[in-house]
């Protein structure tokens, strides 16, 4: 009989601290003699890859990203290393590759690869050896032999992908909260945390701010099927089960109603306004285009984001010359999300009526969820109201 296949990816507040991994380890020892094959994806310790961006940016304004990716793929090595030492010290043979020794093969998109395909063979060899596999996420390795960098939240899509190419039966992600809930427990003091979510409505919440989940490993998963739970690193208690699939229906459900699954955010916010010309086309090719992800209102191109990246923002649009630009400083997107949201005009009145105090600068709905743009100072009121109307009493 073949042994299942279990995928582990734990993030950088899951391995941030040497306790933290020696936990891991120990909780891991007994699924190992389970019987599973185990390959674990990790993350670089909590803070690391701020602090290497750091080091980076206080040498060059504008770092080479060939360079970059050198550097940042280090935090997860180190990560990779810690783990697999303290499963040696569990008693377990235990072996760490870095993305390209797994066969993470991506485009040469440096700062933003994309994966191409995962020539998993090592991975293979080395778990029907009886070892637990320890691969380093957010990496991989060019067509062009160069290594390359998945973006923020690779490690989540590092971890869907070998679920993908392995057959594995599960893909676990490992974090510091429960699982999926129903709002931020930073902003609402008891959100419900989901048994099930299906893909899409998880997809919707990643895309406006939850970042339980990276949006890349989302569509993955929907694409080639994998099921994906997401759960706590401190207790290895169930958590949240995300589906590929239509979940099961409950009969005792109110079919037609529109119900808000959970509610996302994105805080502290700049919003750049940039008039548009045909002139800006060109300048707005390659790497540009990847960076002013906007959409056109009015002739003026609009770009949100967060306030860490000002100072390189600024500097791609010196370098295109582009002027007349004004900024907006605090603010956020609150986003309701749930299947129908969008197309009930009762519920997007109701919606706007309990933001009346908030000062809603703009609303704008997609099938599956309604995103309001607010000033930041109104992001906590909202968020509660808004769940304690459509979840708490519904």
């Amino acid at each position: 009989m073949n042994m299942a296949i279990i995928v582990k990816k734990f993030g950088g507040t899951s391995v941030g601290s040497i306790e933290l991994i020696r936990n891991i380890a120990h909780k891991l020892a007994g699924e190992y003699h389970a019987g599973d094959g185990l390959v674990l994806v990790v993350s670089a310790m909590a803070k690391t890859t701020d602090e290497l961006f750091g080091l980076a940016y206080g040498i060059s304004v504008h770092p080479s990203r060939r360079e970059l990716d050198m550097l940042l793929t280090a935090g997860e090595r180190i990560s990779m290393s810690l783990l697999s030492l303290a499963l040696m010290e569990e008693g377990i043979a235990s072996i760490s590759f870095t993305g390209s020794q797994s066969g993470i093969i991506t485009d040469d998109k440096h700062g933003n690869a994309r994966i191409l395909k995962v020539n998993a063979y090592r991975i293979h060899e080395e778990l029907a050896k009886g070892k637990v596999v320890i691969v380093a996420g957010f990496q991989g390795v060019s067509t062009a032999k160069e290594i390359t960098t998945l973006g923020r939240g690779g490690s989540d899509t590092s971890a869907v992908a070998l679920a993908c190419y392995l057959n594995a039966d599960k893909c676990e992600i490992y974090t510091d909260v429960d699982g999926v809930y129903t709002a931020d427990p930073r902003i609402v003091a008891s959100p419900k945390l989901l048994d099930e979510i299906s893909s899409d409505v998880m997809l919707s919440l990643c895309y406006n701010g939850s970042k339980v989940l990276h949006p890349r490993a989302v569509e993955f998963a929907c694409k080639y099927g994998v099921h994906v739970e997401v759960k706590s690193s401190y207790t290895f208690a169930p958590g949240t089960m995300m589906k590929t699939d239509k979940l099961p229906i409950d009969k005792e459900d109110k079919m037609e109603e529109r119900a808000v699954t959970a509610i996302a955010h994105k805080d502290n916010l700049l919003r750049y306004s940039i008039p548009y010309t045909p002139e800006m086309q060109e300048l707005l090719k390659g790497w540009y285009h990847e960076v002013f992800k906007y959409h056109l209102d009015a002739g003026v191109l609009e770009l949100f984001i967060e306030t860490k990246y000002e100072k390189e923002i600024d500097y791609v649009l010196e370098q295109g010359k582009i002027g007349g630009v004004k900024k907006d400083y605090h603010l956020c997107f609150v986003t309701l999300c749930g299947m129908g949201l969008g197309h009930d005009a009762a519920f997007l009145a109701e919606c706007l009526e309990i933001c009346t105090p908030f000062k809603v600068l703009r609303s704008t709905n997609t099938e599956k969820s309604v995103e309001l743009l607010m000033p930041a100072d109104w992001l906590k009121e909202a968020v509660f109201a808004l769940h304690k109307a459509f979840i708490e009493d519904k």
